[in-house]
């Protein structure tokens, strides 16, 4: 009898295993590279409406982050849970997470949106935005926040697809949101001349398309094993207690992350504000490296997931040794290669001989902190994906809030360090992820039987 086209792809995931990381990995990393090109044309258009529209954005996108945070934390709670009921071919339990997750996902969603619509004049006023420029804010931030519920929805339609180990289908659809979302910012902005409230209402329409696609693949199509239901939809403690266990943390983290470049950066506003600049133009290219190991992470988490229901063991630790070898692999390549051409790259963001200088000299440390990185990032996906949510926000704020962020201020205000010790915390903080990574994975990872 000829298995279901998705238990289909779980036989043969479990037959290739090292070719199966890739084919979830491959899509993801495509995915994150489109949706960063996607932000910096985005800030590209809206800068041509002056600086005080760009201003605008960056109040936002201070709030904005909070909410892609959050649904990214939702989204790996959803694949981490449904890759391991996926893997053990439960499939009332698939039903119940898709349709349980789907429902949180839209509450929160929902929630969100209230709060901002209430509140949003005021906390825009909070942020230090005034004049003109906090009214191009709110005329930015009112359209997302009617629309919020749809990045939400998308978060739990996509989360279920690549947990079941599909990950080409939703980068496929984002990615075709992504190129409409830039082809209609100068539509909306000039031609119909919305100006800065016509890039969030194209963000909105892209974003309606991503929903309307995934809502086919899913309901239509039938492209995923899960089946969706309002009976199924009734909150389950367990089921929702296993999404939020994972998520919360990933969530956490991801702020937690935002925070620290903060920290930082108000650490080397010390040194001036061409420290600043060359750190930040410096951290830009740090995405060339990041975005394929997160990649190989996420997919990682998948993978390691869908194994460890499968009642395999001996594939899930496999997995993990092979995506540490390639993580490490491309953290090297990857850093080598840019340092190399660090004055090329750092010189595409600023023109400064000495934001030059110090982008470049942040840039040779950091070849020395990517491997650590992609240890502990590569880690804390394993860990999320056998169900352990807490010990990846205990690395990352290992990485970068007690060395990165404290270590950082307490060498530069208390030692009156030079800026190079700035660079040299964040190697100290990938040296403590590493050795906690060692520590979790051979206290949980090994004791999978």
């Amino acid at each position: 009898m000829k298995l279901p086209h998705n238990q289909d792809r779980l036989s043969r995931f479990l037959a290739h295993p090292n070719r199966a990381l890739w084919v979830i990995a491959a899509p993801m990393m495509m995915g994150f590279t489109i949706h960063s090109l996607y932000s910096i044309v985005d800030s590209i258009f809206v800068g041509k409406l002056g600086a005080e529209a760009l201003a605008a954005t960056g109040y936002i996108g201070a709030i904005f982050f909070a909410a892609i945070s959050l649904t990214n934390g939702l989204s790996t709670g959803i694949t981490a849970c449904v890759s391991r009921a996926f893997g053990a071919r439960d499939q009332g339990r698939m039903d119940h997470l898709a349709s349980n997750g789907l429902m949180l996902s839209v509450s929160v969603g929902t929630l969100f949106s209230a709060v901002g619509l209430l509140i949003g004049p005021r906390l825009i006023t909070l942020l230090g935005a005034s004049g003109h420029t906090a009214e191009l804010a709110w005329q930015y931030m009112l359209p997302l926040w009617l629309g919020m519920p749809l990045f939400f929805l998308t978060t739990a339609l996509r989360s279920v697809i690549n947990g079941e180990g599909d990950a080409k289908t939703p980068m496929i659809v984002l990615g075709m949101s992504t190129m409409m979302n830039m082809l209609l910012d100068p539509l909306f902005m000039f031609v119909l001349d919305m100006g800065i409230e016509g890039a969030s209402i194209a963000t909105i329409v892209a974003h309606s398309f991503a929903v309307l696609a995934l809502m086919y693949v899913v309901f239509v199509r039938k492209r995923v094993s899960s089946r969706y239901s309002f009976a199924n939809m009734v909150p389950r403690r367990e089921l929702l207690g296993a999404i939020v266990a994972i998520g919360l943390p990933a969530t956490m983290g991801q702020l937690m992350m935002a925070g620290g470049m903060v920290f930082v950066n108000k650490v080397l506003s010390t040194f001036g504000q061409l420290a600043v600049a060359g750190y930040v133009a410096g951290n830009r290219v740090d995405m060339v490296v990041a975005l394929p190991i997160l990649g190989i992470a996420s997919g990682t988490m998948t993978m390691v997931g869908i194994f460890s229901g499968a009642g395999r063991p001996d594939l899930v630790r496999s997995t993990t040794l092979y995506a540490y070898r390639w993580s490490v692999i491309l953290a090297i390549v990857l850093g080598g290669g840019i340092y190399l051409i660090s004055d090329s790259v750092v010189g595409m963001f600023v023109d400064d001989a000495e934001a030059l200088r110090i982008g470049r000299q942040y840039l040779g440390y950091a070849v020395f902190a990517y491997p650590l990185m992609a240890v502990g990032m590569t880690t804390g996906r394993v860990l999320q994906g056998l169900g352990f949510g807490w010990p990846s926000l205990v690395i990352t704020s290992v990485r970068v809030l007690l060395f990165g962020g404290v270590g950082a201020y307490v060498a530069v205000y208390v030692f009156s360090a030079g800026i190079h010790f700035v660079w040299m915390s964040f190697i100290a903080g990938g040296t403590g992820s590493l050795f906690l990574s060692v520590y979790w994975v051979r206290k949980f990872l090994w004791k999978v039987q």
